[in-house]
């Protein structure tokens, strides 16, 4: 299993509640409904970080949201990159609430579960899954 996080900012012109709405409904459901693409991912989790004071003597985080999207192998993640649907359909409606300058993903193939059930993540070779 690969698991892909994106961090996200959103555009300097909506509001945290604006790109909120449009992620969760808006992009979901482009995501969902795009065979193309919803077929080669196994998991899709948003996190949407409302902005907050929790921990005053912390640095808040520079992100309004985290996705988490699964993979059942990195080969399904690079069919996934290939496929026209992702430059059409979906890159353009991030565009419309992302700043896509601000954009990070990273790539996690470990986890070490502390408390509940752990999900089993192979381990790679030479940094290469």
């Amino acid at each position: 299993m690969i698991v892909i996080l994106g961090f996200y900012k959103r555009r300097s012109d909506l509001t945290w509640e604006e790109f909120s709405l449009h992620w969760r409904t808006t992009h979901a459901s482009l995501l969902r409904n795009t065979p193309d693409i919803a077929r080669y991912i196994t998991r899709y989790v948003q996190h949407h970080i409302r902005p907050n004071d929790l921990s005053p003597n912390a640095a808040s985080l520079e992100f309004d949201g985290i996705s988490e999207t699964w993979f059942e192998s990195l080969k399904a993640r690079e069919e996934l990159l290939q496929q026209p649907a992702l430059r059409t359909v979906m890159l353009p409606d991030e565009e419309r609430f992302l700043d896509m300058l601000a954009t990070r993903v990273s790539m996690l193939d470990y986890q070490a579960v502390q408390i509940g059930e752990e999900i089993k993540i192979p381990e790679h070779d030479g940094g290469k899954l």
